[in-house]
């Protein structure tokens, strides 16, 4: 069964019939996989990573591609290298999305996988999702269940932004009536237990074919970072190919990360994406909207919230910096 999770998108009247991904097994030695893991001080857990493929994907063919964004920490030096590791280095921090260009330019097998460093992967992940990839052809973009380092489920698949589903956001309406009122992006209101088509799903893992990668122009680099996967999914959408979320597998995901450190400027990076993407696929009034909501009372919920529910006067001063960066942004006519 091919399940469709109905986000309110136009996806038309398109039957899909598969076989049950696990019945159609393929030999998937046919195909070679690139592995693009974008780097900046991840430390520990770019080594973990590296490893947990080795020790789970045997029966693949694949090559790691590791896009190191200027990092300053011993995460490179430390890695198990072996003979399928391509190592590129940049003396700045291109950010993600070009740096997985960058990595993409460097590929040459079927299937390119985009994997974030702090995830580990597990069992025949690798294998099961290239076998259903296969068996597919009208998913253009797969991704997998994502579990924390403790087994619970983490949402992973996001809905095209909204205007009015960010005011739900912004002042907690999508919580205080999560059965009306649909979350923004992420969708926190699904349970993530049964595997469907979305809208979007998590750039930690995105499985796709690279030939459909190459005929998108691959990521748009005006996003630095965030909503980068959003707008290629959206993109995906025009070759007649869809977002697909499968959750009879799982990798693990510990989060956020090495965003922690500067949550000033991952608080500027989402917002300015966000009014990026809300330019570029909405209608002007729809994105003139988002701007005025995400600069005026979000800035002031935000600071609200880390002083008196987080209890937290350096979040507060974080978000006053990411939104200081934020204005000057838009003062330049960005």
């Amino acid at each position: 069964m091919f399940h469709y999770y109905h986000s309110g998108y136009n996806y038309g009247f398109i039957v899909f019939s598969f076989y049950i991904f696990w019945i159609y097994e393929e030999v998937v030695k046919n195909y070679l996989l690139d592995i693009i893991i974008v780097n900046w001080n991840s430390g520990l857990l770019l080594e973990k990573c590296i490893r947990s493929i080795y020790d789970t994907t045997n029966e693949v063919e694949f090559k790691i591609i590791i896009v190191d964004n200027n990092s300053t920490d011993d995460s490179i030096k430390n890695l198990p290298i072996g003979r399928r590791e391509i190592i590129i280095t940049s003396n700045i921090n291109l950010g993600f999305a070009k740096a997985c260009n960058f990595g993409a330019g460097n590929s040459d097998s079927d299937f390119i996988l985009f994997l974030n460093p702090d995830t580990v992967i597990r069992g025949n992940v690798i294998k099961s999702a290239i076998n259903f990839l296969v068996s597919s052809p009208y998913v253009g973009i797969l991704g997998v269940r994502q579990e924390s380092e403790t087994g619970k489920l983490l949402p992973s698949c996001s809905r095209f932004l909204r205007a009015k589903n960010l005011i739900y956001d912004i002042f907690g309406l999508s919580k205080l009536y999560p059965g009306k009122l649909k979350p923004a992006t992420i969708m926190t209101d699904w349970d993530h237990k049964t595997s469907s088509v979305v809208d979007q799903v998590m750039g930690s893992f995105m499985l796709l074919r690279r030939a459909d990668f190459v005929n998108l122009g691959g990521f748009d680099e005006q996003f630095f970072v965030y909503y980068e996967d959003m707008d290629l999914a959206r993109r995906m959408l025009g070759l007649g190919k869809y977002s697909y979320y499968l959750s009879s597998i799982a990798i693990i995901h510990s989060g956020w990360g090495t965003s922690r450190s500067i949550m000033d400027k991952r608080l500027f990076y989402s917002l300015s994406s966000r009014i990026k993407y809300s330019r570029k696929h909405l209608d002007k009034i729809e994105a003139c909207i988002i701007t005025l909501i995400t600069l005026l009372p979000e800035s002031i919920i935000r600071i609200i919230y880390s002083v008196f529910i987080q209890c937290s006067i350096a979040n507060a001063l974080s978000t006053i910096k990411g939104y200081k960066l934020l204005t000057g942004w838009m003062l330049k006519g960005r």
